[in-house]
């Protein structure tokens, strides 16, 4: 099902009603109207047309000059004209009138009186009419043309909900009518781009949480297949602590966008992606694992820290045993690893507990150590345990 959402405002009125304005739509037709939603439901032909308004909109205009009904309901479209004038629109007078706009117009109707918005609670319940105005739609369009200024923004909103609150849901586009002086027409505007934009925003957030680059590889497989596959297989070797092989891969698909970038909102983001993947030049390595460890511990992933924090402490051991570029092999690895435990430094006590904690969250045993059996009490001794280990072994280093 395809749904249109108009948000209804109000526009100066003379005696010979609201003022018109020429759009000019996207297929290049243009329509003198004083309401784009009706342009837009004749072009588009939605399923649904949901008209939302405060008490105050041009509700009236809806069964006036846009439209023909033959002068049926008559009466109460003259009463529904005086509630306008006084803002005091409600829901009956609409809910009164919607069978005849539906008859007219072919297809499913709903008007709707919404808050102005201008207060969190208010906001809330805006998103809340659209999710149930929006049910059952497999496609959405949203017109912002007539809306209160700040409505638009909530508008933006309310499409990121819609869409994570249900990802089937395409999003068609977000419509406005630039009016433009010069040519005293009003170009029918998709600023959906911005959508784009927002789901690079949520790509990159979601690597940084997790570490995985799969939704990044979504937005680019269309036109980098090759650069997408690699980064969905870099993800999962770093999600099975494959690090070498992650390494190999995120090389590939750097050097293919330096080769071909990113166009659109790619080309945006394309500098924080590779900001993201500069791990792979060896002397980074230590700084990547310590952030997949300390990503871990902030979503409570206790496991995923201690495995992590484990490996990225014996990555910046074999650095500084003069292992830079073959810190992630396995033989420069023990190497490193049996000198610390022969030398035992000052920071071996919190070696030691991040081991056995390491050891005993993979499997599953009691701890070989009282202080780490009582930090698996609580999940708090248990943060405190690695931030502790953390804050010792796994310092933050610069370039």
């Amino acid at each position: 099902m395809y749904v249109l959402v108009s948000f209804l405002g109000r526009t100066p009125r003379n005696e010979d009603g609201y003022r018109q304005t020429t759009y000019r739509l996207p297929d290049g037709t243009r329509e003198q109207a004083a309401y784009l939603g009706y342009c837009l439901q004749r072009w588009q032909r939605p399923d649904r047309l949901v008209i939302l308004g405060t008490a105050g909109s041009m509700w009236d205009h809806l069964f006036e000059r846009d439209v023909d009904l033959a002068g049926q309901e008559e009466e109460k479209r003259l009463e529904l004209g005086d509630w306008v004038d006084r803002q005091a629109v409600t829901q009956e007078h609409l809910d009164a009138l919607t069978p005849l706009l539906a008859a007219s117009l072919g297809c499913e109707i709903e008007l709707r009186i919404i808050p102005e918005a201008l207060k969190e609670n208010e906001q809330v319940a805006l998103l809340q009419i659209l999710d149930q105005a929006t049910e059952g739609a497999t496609h959405l369009s949203i017109d912002v043309t007539h809306a209160y200024r700040h409505l638009p923004m909530i508008a933006l909103t309310a499409a990121l909900y819609l869409r994570a609150a249900r990802p089937e849901l395409a999003i068609e586009g977000l419509w406005y009518g630039a009016y433009r002086p010069e040519t005293a027409t009003a170009e029918v505007c998709d600023l959906s781009g911005l959508l784009n934009i927002t789901a690079w925003i949520e790509a990159l957030q979601r690597h940084d949480w997790l570490g995985d680059y799969g939704a990044v590889a979504e937005l680019i497989k269309a036109d980098h297949a090759t650069v997408a596959e690699n980064l969905r297989q870099a993800a999962f070797c770093e999600s099975i602590h494959q690090g070498q092989r992650a390494r190999g891969l995120l090389k590939k698909a750097r050097n293919n966008l330096h080769e071909h970038p990113l166009s659109g909102p790619g080309a945006l983001f394309q500098p924080l992606l590779e900001e993201r993947m500069k791990w792979v030049d060896g002397n980074y390595l230590y700084e990547r694992q310590r952030t997949q460890a300390l990503n871990a511990l902030r979503q409570d992933d206790y496991l995923r820290a201690s495995l992590y924090g484990f490996e990225a402490f014996i990555t910046k051991l074999a650095q500084e045993r003069g292992f830079v570029g073959r810190q992630n092999e396995q033989a420069e690895r023990e190497t490193a690893k049996e000198w610390f435990e022969t030398e035992k430094p000052a920071s071996y006590t919190q070696y030691q507990l991040l081991r056995k904690t390491r050891n005993a969250l993979a499997h599953g045993d009691k701890a070989k150590s009282d202080r780490v059996q009582q930090a698996l009490a609580s999940p708090q001794r248990l943060r405190a345990l690695l931030e502790e280990c953390f804050t010792v072994l796994l310092p933050e280093q610069t370039p």
